[in-house]
């Protein structure tokens, strides 16, 4: 599963979180920074709802699928040099924390209850 990295650093005159190369808001402070990114990367793993989706691909053609609202992605706050480098060098995926897999038993026990009643 794909970990989406959310990193404090330094941003026009104050501190922000990146992910990839894109830049959050500035903030004026370091712990407030931090603390937006520990929300946002929490929110990024919260299920959803699984909807339809069309999209086009580069040659031109459109698709349609199903996205799962159930397959989210892990999320990881990097605030320090050393905790990026042990970050590269670990290279596995944080273990799921306990709020995360009573959020995806329940929404799971939902789905299926919802399955079981239509039929």
């Amino acid at each position: 599963m794909v970990t989406i990295r959310y990193e404090i650093v330094e941003h026009d005159g104050g501190w922000a979180y990146k992910v990839d190369d894109v830049f959050s808001e500035t903030f004026l402070t370091h712990d407030d920074a931090l603390a937006a990114a520990e929300i946002a990367a929490r929110h990024h793993e919260l299920p959803g709802s699984t909807e339809a989706i069309e999209f086009q691909d580069p040659a031109g053609r459109w698709h349609e699928q199903v996205a799962s609202g159930f397959d989210r992605p892990h999320t990881r706050v990097v605030d320090t040099p050393d905790a990026r480098r042990a970050d590269e060098r670990a290279g596995a995926a944080e273990p799921r924390r306990p709020l995360q897999t009573i959020l995806v038993l329940a929404g799971l026990g939902l789905a299926i209850g919802y399955l079981l009643r239509r039929h």
